[in-house]
């Protein structure tokens, strides 16, 4: 028992943590050089509580992105394996929390991506020129 309790610990203590999978305290990206901030809500009974961790988020959540002159408020969705919201036209997703994935769906049927880039905890806003909604618009 002591044999296998300490293999327990050291593969334990070998084993990579990515904290940002376990907590939404990443709030801040570079999307294609601009700052794109983002809080998590749940809100199945209307409590409109931000969300600590990604094993909270209840079947009510959203994530509001604050771009330069707008926000967006997309719905979580219920794909399997990955922490994802979308309207229809915006898709946020969490799949990989250092770098998430941020698309818009144009006019024309055509998805556009937004290369972005987790930020240290620290950053402001002002040291990045937010995402405009002018700059992603058709």
């Amino acid at each position: 028992m002591t044999f296998l309790s300490f293999m327990m610990s050291f593969l334990v203590s070998i084993s990579p943590v990515v904290p940002s999978a376990l907590a939404p305290e990443l709030t801040s990206f570079t999307c294609d050089g601009n700052l794109v901030e983002t809080t998590i809500y749940n809100n199945e009974n209307g409590a409109y509580s931000i969300v600590k961790a990604y094993e909270e988020l209840d079947a009510g959540a959203f994530v509001v992105i604050n771009l330069e002159n707008s926000k967006l408020m997309l719905p979580r969705t219920f794909n399997v394996g990955e922490t994802s919201f979308t309207d229809g036209k915006w898709w946020w997703s969490y799949e990989d929390h250092q770098h998430p994935t941020f698309q818009r769906l144009t006019a024309l049927g055509e998805i556009q991506e937004f290369n972005c880039e987790a930020q240290p905890a620290n950053i402001g806003l002002g040291m990045a020129t937010p995402l405009s909604i002018k700059s992603v618009s058709n």
